[in-house]
């Protein structure tokens, strides 16, 4: 039972863990309620964007179609039943992920507004996992949804060929385990690759201090996070780092921070990586600063892009912590539009929910589920919607992130930088000079890889 927790209390990281109030499983939302009134700027009937059917530039995201008959599970003439996977329910992490299911409600019942997708109004089933529940939750969802949409679970490697075999698609909100990342009947919108890998901040740092080579990183010794160590190892090598410090630790409990910063400080790490939950940082931190030692760069992934660790980190954090993101900063809705509607949706058709980067991601994939399926048209069915989302070429939920190639096989190019201050999260555009918008795009800030990492390689 101490190892599964000890799983829990990492895996949570890679669903990009935290905590707001729960929900039962087993409900549905129609969202049909009247929109709340709004403060934001994007009145009913004032002309705005979300008012139109548009989201970003997005236009006619939702209203009347063609129809059809009843063809599919999940799918009848008035209807169309989409599932929400979470972990809200978790007894362990009260709330985990309760943004997705949020975004998704406030989806459904501005989409319903204008008409539901192709006429029909959207259900969202509420397919809490529980974190250990996820094989059940599948089984529910084969038997009464079209498809899965903005859902992701910690536990994902549950049930994947269950799900296969039903037929049940997957426009994933996110994916954790390399069983699940390379799942067949799946499109992720922002695709977490097993083969390719993410490694702009490298670039960008040795751009611009070539001279920092050494390199640590930190990590835990299961499933997920296993596999980004190895893919990371090998990402930093093929670019001409040298890991000189490599150690695991305690995932809960862990009392020796000033023992790892030590042996960093004695191998001269100047570029260092933790693979974990924003509250070992802050006491690994914490530990630094005691000791009056930093490397000189801390990267680190998106799941840092947290509000806990910008408030409970604030006073340890070192001056050059950066994290990579592919979403704009919430505050950054002036430049762009779609993060604006995303606060929008949100204030008028949930005010009570969650706002956070994986809700932001959960509406990425609704808004992929509806643009395939109005290619769809009078056809829609299972096979037409996966088909259209991984046509789609240059994919940015209307401008909400940066583009994206939907599937389950390629790393975008394009990142931005968040520069971690006493201050808070900001955009930082002198690392990582924008050539795309707020982005920095180039080849080079994919590098490919050749393991397995545990999983076959699409082509094997």
């Amino acid at each position: 039972m101490t190892r599964r927790r000890h799983a829990i209390a990492v895996l949570l990281t890679l669903a990009i863990a935290s905590t707001a109030c729960t929900r039962s499983e087993g409900d549905s939302e129609t969202g049909t309620g009247e929109p709340t009134e709004d403060t934001t700027g994007s009145e009913p009937g004032a002309g705005g964007r979300l008012d139109e059917g548009a989201f970003g530039d997005l236009e006619n995201v939702c209203g009347e179609g063609e129809g059809g008959g009843a063809t599919e599970t999940g799918l009848t003439e008035d209807e169309i039943r989409l599932g929400t996977i979470t972990d809200k329910g978790a007894a362990e992490r009260a709330g985990l992920t309760q943004e997705m299911y949020d975004a998704a409600v406030a989806f459904a019942a501005w989409c319903n507004e204008h008409g539901g997708i192709q006429g029909r109004e959207v259900v969202i089933d509420d397919l809490d996992a529980k974190l250990f529940d996820y094989g059940q939750r599948i089984a529910e969802a084969c038997q009464e949804d079209f498809a899965l949409v903005g859902g992701g679970g910690v536990f994902d490697s549950q049930s994947v060929q269950e799900r296969i075999d039903c037929g049940l698609p997957n426009i994933a909100g996110y994916t954790v385990t390399g069983q699940a990342r390379v799942a067949d009947l799946q499109v992720q919108p922002v695709p977490n690759p097993i083969q390719q890998y993410q490694a702009a901040p490298y670039r960008w740092l040795g751009e611009a201090n070539p001279d920092a080579r050494n390199y640590g990183i930190m990590w835990v010794n299961l499933d997920g996070p296993a596999t980004v160590h190895a893919q990371t190892v090998d990402a930093v090598e093929a670019m001409g780092y040298d890991v000189v410090f490599d150690e695991q630790y305690r995932p809960l409990g862990e009392t020796g921070w000033r023992g790892f910063v030590d042996r960093m400080r004695e191998a001269e790490v100047e570029v260092f990586e933790i693979v974990g939950e924003p509250e070992n940082l802050v006491q690994l931190q914490g530990a630094m600063q005691t000791a009056g030692w930093y490397p000189d760069y801390t990267v680190l992934q998106a799941n840092y892009f947290d509000q806990k660790y910008e408030e409970e980190g604030a006073s340890t954090v070192s001056e050059t912590t950066y994290i990579r993101s592919a979403f704009p900063l919430f505050d950054m809705g002036d430049e762009v539009p779609a993060m604006q509607d995303y606060l929008d949706l949100m204030e008028r058709y949930n005010p009570d929910g969650k706002v956070a980067l994986l809700g932001a991601q959960s509406l990425s994939a609704f808004l992929l589920f509806a643009t395939a399926a109005n290619e769809c048209g009078a056809d829609l069915s299972r096979a037409c919607v996966l088909e259209q989302a991984a046509a789609v070429e240059g994919w940015t939920a209307g401008g909400l992130h940066a583009a994206q190639q939907p599937g389950n096989e390629t790393a975008a190019e394009c990142n931005l930088l968040i520069h971690v201050t006493p201050d808070g999260f900001e955009y930082d555009d002198e690392l990582a000079p924008p050539t795309e918008g707020i982005y920095n795009c180039h080849p080079d800030n994919v590098v490919e890889l050749d393991g397995d990492y545990g999983v076959p390689a699409p082509d094997a």
